[in-house]
């Protein structure tokens, strides 16, 4: 399975629903947010929304275009927490685990517009969102 397709898009909303550890860790995230994954293998971007609900992810949509696209240029918007735009060798860094989202956004590895007081409270559950994508076996 590699980084960022649907058949690992799926694996971790797999994951997401019975992953007690995870599950406990990450209650309080119920949020929609979005990321766009920019210069990905193959000359694409890719665009996926995810929504939790106490954790679990209830809907995961995954869609991608030929780099460059317009996505590149999306902001936030209303009903999400944010959006969030990174290269794809940088947002693997999170995904191994190699760094937390906020060391990344610290390193300037990825951009995030939103509200950062919504955001801010979801940190925890966004951070165990990120060890349980880490947990995930793949390709890169």
């Amino acid at each position: 399975m590699r980084y960022q397709t649907q058949e690992w898009v799926d694996a971790i909303t797999e994951k997401s629903r019975t992953d007690e550890e995870y599950l406990k860790k990450a209650k309080t995230l119920t949020a929609r947010q979005r990321s766009v994954i920019m210069d990905a293998p193959g000359g694409v971007d890719i665009l996926l929304i995810w929504e939790w609900k106490e954790g679990k992810v209830v809907k995961a949509v995954r869609q991608e275009k030929p780099a460059p696209s317009e996505w590149r240029n999306l902001k936030n918007e209303e009903g999400l927490i944010s959006t969030t735009l990174g290269a794809y060798e940088n947002l693997a860094k999170i995904a191994r685990g190699e760094v937390t989202s906020q060391e990344a956004m610290a390193k300037k590895l990825y951009v995030l517009h939103g509200d950062m007081i919504k955001v801010f409270p979801k940190m925890a559950g966004f951070n165990a969102f990120g060890q349980l994508v880490a947990s995930v076996k793949c390709d890169y």
